[in-house]
């Protein structure tokens, strides 16, 4: 399933979330798990295709019928679950991958782990 936007802040935001939660993740891996979370190739073809327009933005869940959100969630699991690699067992974070794709909820960034440092003395 593709969606269709009306702009990059929302796929922004949405890359920012999977940097914190994924800390292996660099900006740019968490840019392109995006743009398949979405049904694009890469973030690239989902940019151009964004700028581009020509297509009606896709409903956000809130708007959907309880059968339509029903599918969505359905879909989006398993999607999510491939291109995260994450188990279907692991409903929080995919409930949670799922709100920030598709609803105009806020949600909190969480923190991301600090990494070791690596500074020499």
């Amino acid at each position: 399933m593709r969606f269709y936007l009306t702009g990059l802040a929302r796929p922004k935001k949405v890359a920012q979330h999977l940097n914190a939660m994924f800390s292996k993740n660099n900006l740019s891996a968490s840019q392109e798990q995006t743009a398949k979370l979405y049904g694009y190739r890469d973030w690239h073809e989902m940019a151009e295709i964004t700028k581009n327009g020509g297509n009606a933005p896709s409903k956000l869940d809130e708007y959907l019928s309880e059968e339509e959100q029903a599918a969505r969630i359905i879909e989006q699991n398993e999607m999510i679950c491939k291109v995260l690699n994450l188990s279907k067992t692991d409903v929080n974070r995919l409930a949670l991958i799922r709100q920030i794709l598709t609803s105009r909820v806020s949600v909190k960034i969480p923190d991301r782990p600090k990494r070791a440092s690596s500074k020499r003395k």
